[in-house]
């Protein structure tokens, strides 16, 4: 990716406003029930805009996600407008209101980064703003626009529209201030890099280079999230190669990504095998959490197992224990784990019985046995075979055995016994 473009400082900038005219958004491509929110805002004397990745990828053409809202009604405000609101948050109330299907529009009232406080009371995520002040409190400029109810046009107070028009990742504000602040910003430039094929400015580049490790000092539980959202994407490929890129990969899953960093053989291995989840998004063939997991970590916990191969080793305790000494920032549940490592280990047994041409078959009785069918056939084809059994169906052409018949129930036979006097045909 090119990173050699530069970006003005965007304080004290007066807004790009296109109208509609100049601009090829549709309200025929809003959600139906967002639009609905705006205009009930803006008829009740209340400012309603579109605001973020909506804009964003309506201006690139792109399917929006999801329709979130932002306005100068006040959360108590907005309750009242709407009978199916719900008020959520502790620290910054944001109002979901709740449509058929389950569909919430999420509208949040203006912020501002607030001055220094002067209470210990003061609360930053509570200090309402005005929309300028809103945008610039965002991650990046191209989710920093808003698309106004009132007179359809597009409001940038940022710089989102030139950089959209660019195709370049740019953070708001100085990088390394906004990295310090939360270091999963980092995370969110390299996911909107990877998912539009973007370039990252300069300055947010370097940043990443010198605030990388903040990502060790975030929110486990947080990072999970993020890394969760990502593995379902469809773009997990192309965010891992560009996390490697910036050598971060240690910095998220401590001595697995410092394995991958050196060995290329390794992280080139992961992300072929991410391209093939990446491609089951929209199939019926969806791989669920556990098998996308395993195939992340596969290489990794192959090479330690390989390592370790003697028979008195117990490879689930092996893993177990590796997981937990890898020093990950990333808090990975204890179900999910173990179910990785359940995976990992049926799926290195079954290369096993390639070799040996000897298979436990009794593993079919195993919970996580279909995922790693799947898995093996993944890594051994180097795409998803469609098949109620990829392994067995694999194991057998390769070594020419007919498949087990099922064994038939033996009945005994019980002794035939006199009709006593009180039964019915006595």
């Amino acid at each position: 990716m090119n990173m050699t473009v530069k970006t003005p400082k965007m304080e004290n900038r007066q807004p790009v406003v296109v109208e509609r005219s100049n601009h090829t958004i549709s309200r025929k491509q809003i959600d139906p029930d967002a639009l609905k929110v705006l205009y009930r805002l803006y008829r009740n004397g209340f400012k309603g805009y579109l605001v973020g990745g909506a804009v964003r990828d309506l201006l690139l053409d792109k399917t929006p996600k999801d329709f979130d809202v932002v306005t100068d009604a006040r959360p108590g405000q907005i309750k009242k407008l709407f009978a199916n609101c719900f008020l959520i948050g502790k620290r910054f109330r944001l109002a979901h209101i709740r449509f058929k299907g389950g569909k919430i529009i999420e509208v949040a009232t203006f912020r501002k980064e607030p001055d220094e406080p002067t209470e210990i009371s003061v609360d930053k995520n509570n200090t309402f703003g005005t929309p300028e002040e809103d945008a610039f409190r965002r991650d990046i400029t191209i989710n920093g626009l808003f698309y106004d109810i009132a007179n359809f046009s597009i409001i940038d107070f940022v710089g989102g529209l030139e950089d959209i028009s660019r195709g370049r990742v740019c953070v708001i504000g100085d990088p390394r201030e906004r990295y310090t602040d939360d270091p999963v910003r980092i995370w969110r430039v390299m996911r909107h890099a990877a998912r539009l094929n973007f370039s990252i400015e300069e300055d947010t580049a370097r940043g990443i280079e010198t605030c990388k490790h903040l990502l060790l000092q975030a929110s486990g539980a947080r990072l999970f999230e993020e890394l969760n959202k990502d593995i379902n994407s469809g773009f997990s490929a192309a965010l891992l190669r560009l996390f490697h890129r910036f050598d971060a990969l240690s910095c998220l899953f401590g001595t697995v990504g410092t394995y991958l960093e050196k060995s290329p053989d390794a992280v080139r291995k992961v992300c072929d095998l991410l391209e093939v989840v990446d491609s089951t998004r929209n199939s019926e063939d969806s791989l669920s959490q556990e098998a996308r997991y395993s195939l992340l970590f596969w290489p990794w916990a192959n090479s330690l197992i390989s390592q370790n191969n003697q028979q008195d080793v117990d490879k689930m305790e092996l893993l177990n224990d590796a997981f937990l000494g890898t020093g990950m920032p990333i808090i990975i549940p204890k179900g999910l784990r173990a179910g990785i490592i359940q995976t990992i280990c049926i799926v290195e047994r079954m290369f096993a019985a390639m070799e040996t041409s000897r298979m436990k078959w009794s593993l079919k009785k195993r919970a996580r046995y279909r995922d790693a069918s799947i898995i093996f056939s993944i890594i051994h084809n180097g795409c998803l075979v469609s098949a109620r059994d990829p392994f067995e169906d694999i194991f057998r052409e390769k070594h020419k055995t007919a498949p087990r018949r099922p064994r038939r129930r033996r009945y005994k036979k019980t002794k035939k016994t006199a009709a006593s006097p009180d039964s019915p045909g006595a």
